[in-house]
């Protein structure tokens, strides 16, 4: 899933093949029995800008319209 994770966030932020891209899953509190998890996700722009989302969801429940309204949201907030 979390290749398919990555290639939303490629085509959504415009980034080209060679742009880091990291796509984890972690859990919601530092508690390991915690049950509730989020997929982190972090790339550079071309620009060399670091950057960085999360989705309150595991990665096997994330789909592209939740990773589409993740970025349009941190680019609304950005300015």
């Amino acid at each position: 899933m979390s290749v398919m994770i990555e290639s939303w966030v490629r085509e959504t932020a415009g980034l080209t093949s060679d742009s880091a891209v990291d796509v984890r899953d972690e859990p919601h509190c530092p508690d390991p029995a915690c049950p509730l998890r989020h997929t982190a996700i972090s790339w550079t722009n071309p620009a060399g800008k670091t950057h960085r989302v999360v989705i309150v969801k595991p990665p096997a429940y994330v789909r592209r319209p939740d990773v589409e309204c993740a970025l349009r949201l941190m680019s609304a907030m950005q300015g």
